[in-house]
């Protein structure tokens, strides 16, 4: 055989293998200009997207539990600020009896001591850390720090119901009540005191949360739910004014984001929004389950990456805990919902003695027109007035002693406390059957297992303040208690 033949021969295979790369390399070629083409088609269709697309985030308001400050009468809206009194850290346990089953991502509370100590047994119930953010602590009272809160109407309570509804009270005129107003001896007006709650939100919102409790207080959570949310009538601010202001431990749940705004769902029982369904409650849990799951897979590919064989075996210890507790409280949520959902089949809620909450609101709206407007609108004026008096709330009735929680600074370490046991579904539910089944089958984590009962009553949905109060400038006077701090 000549050179040529072999060379032939010999090229054939190089041949066949050089047109097997460049065939690879078009296919790698044509799949890069796919997902190019792909990646500019989702960037066209996003671009097509309304900016009111942006996802909506659930937040859970509750007030703190009852203050030192509270106690003694006097408004109180210095940061720390005082501790909870023994009444106070009851009913931060009764929170957990009454929200627990939510199975919020994550936990807020504010800059102010009492906050964080009423979050702190929802932090052990639910296994998340207290995140402390600026922006929802108390409206600052300026000069009347420290005043008696039974002068509230006539001083401190004016400025954020101008805020709130400006010239809606013949009172309270708008020329100097209004949402530039400032808060005498502050640097905070209407718009400030916004700005800096819905900061505080926005935070949330990027942190990835979409189901969030926050600790707060009466007066930021009230005014500026009324300054924000869209399905409230200058009529409604008022009835919830007067007959439903906020007591502490007291609840608002409100849905939305900062982009498109925000719709009041519930303010403490009363429901203003339809519920979740339960396709919508199982969506947002298993949202928050992945999330977590997520998380604790992270965590242990950290310890893997420091190839330290006992900081692998720890951190595999602890997400299978973590895992099985977050799977836990996803089934503790879940069933929660389907028993709640089932008892309104087998036990429809009975028709109350009083008009619902829209149809009081819009007897009041309608009492504010015709011939005797100003007159009706006076008499408003004058209860909300008396009711802003107290600016803050009124405390419920399940005192009972329990070990102080320590703290510093921002940073709270509740102490160990139990949970009182669980009263159930809320209203007359029958079908017990059902509820011990659906028990069987939610695990709890090792601390529930030694809790012990208490005699504490807990909190009920639907209870309200009392009309003695409204805002939160933690002074308690007469059974009232304000908390604007």
């Amino acid at each position: 055989m000549n050179d040529a033949s072999e060379d032939a021969v010999q090229s054939k295979p190089q041949k066949r293998l050089l047109g097997i790369k460049l065939l690879r390399g078009q296919r790698r070629t044509a799949m890069q200009f796919a997902g190019v083409a792909l990646t500019a088609a989702a960037l066209l269709v996003g671009a097509a997207i309304p900016a009111s697309a942006a996802e909506s985030m659930r937040v859970t308001f509750v007030r703190h539990g009852q203050s030192e400050g509270n106690a003694s009468g006097n408004i109180d809206t210095k940061t720390p600020g005082p501790v909870l009194t023994p009444l106070g850290q009851q009913q931060a346990r009764d929170v957990v009896d009454l929200l627990g089953d939510n199975n919020y991502d994550a936990i807020y509370a504010s800059t102010m001591v009492r906050t964080q100590l009423t979050a702190a047994p929802m932090s052990q119930y639910l296994g998340l850390p207290i995140q402390v953010l600026p922006g929802l602590q108390e409206i600052e009272a300026g000069v009347f720090e420290g005043t008696p809160e039974a002068n509230a109407s006539r001083g401190y309570g004016l400025y954020p119901i101008g805020w709130a509804l400006p010239g809606a009270i013949p009172q309270i005129p708008v020329d100097r009540f209004n949402k530039s107003t400032y808060m005498p001896g502050t640097t905070q007006n209407g718009y400030v005191f916004d700005a800096r709650v819905r900061g505080a939100l926005q935070t949330m919102y990027d942190n990835g949360d979409r189901n969030a409790v926050v600790f707060s207080h009466g007066g930021t959570i009230m005014f500026w739910t009324m300054m924000n949310v869209n399905n409230l009538t200058v009529a409604q601010k008022l009835q919830l004014l007067q007959s439903a202001q906020l007591g502490n431990t007291d609840y608002v749940v409100i849905e939305g984001n900062n982009e498109d705004g925000w719709t009041l769902v519930n303010w403490n029982g009363q429901q203003f929004s339809p519920e979740p369904t339960l396709q919508a409650e199982i969506a947002l849990q298993q949202r928050t389950l992945k999330r977590q799951l997520a998380a604790t897979f992270d965590e242990v590919a950290d310890a893997f990456a420091t190839r330290d064989v006992r900081t692998i075996l720890t951190a595999v210890n602890r997400g299978a805990a973590d895992a099985q507790f977050s799977v836990a409280k996803f089934s503790r949520a879940v069933n929660a919902k389907i028993v709640n959902e089932f008892s309104k089949v087998t036990n429809p809620p009975a028709q109350p003695e009083t008009p619902a909450p829209h149809s009081q609101l819009t007897s009041v709206s309608a009492q504010t027109t015709g011939n005797s407007e100003t007159a009706k609108a006076t008499d408003i004026a004058a209860r909300v007035s008396a009711a802003v008096s107290s600016f803050g709330t009124s405390s419920r009735s399940t005192a009972k002693k329990s070990e102080p929680e320590a703290t510093d600074g921002n940073k709270t370490e509740p102490a160990r406390t139990t949970r009182p046991a669980r009263a159930g579904i809320r209203g007359p539910i029958t079908a017990e059957d059902v509820r011990d089944f659906v028990s069987r089958f939610t695990p709890k984590r090792a601390a529930d297992k030694t809790e012990s009962t208490t005699s504490g009553t807990p909190g009920t949905a639907g209870t309200t303040g009392t009309a003695g109060g409204s805002g939160d400038s933690d002074g308690d006077s007469g059974g009232s208690q304000s908390d604007a701090a």
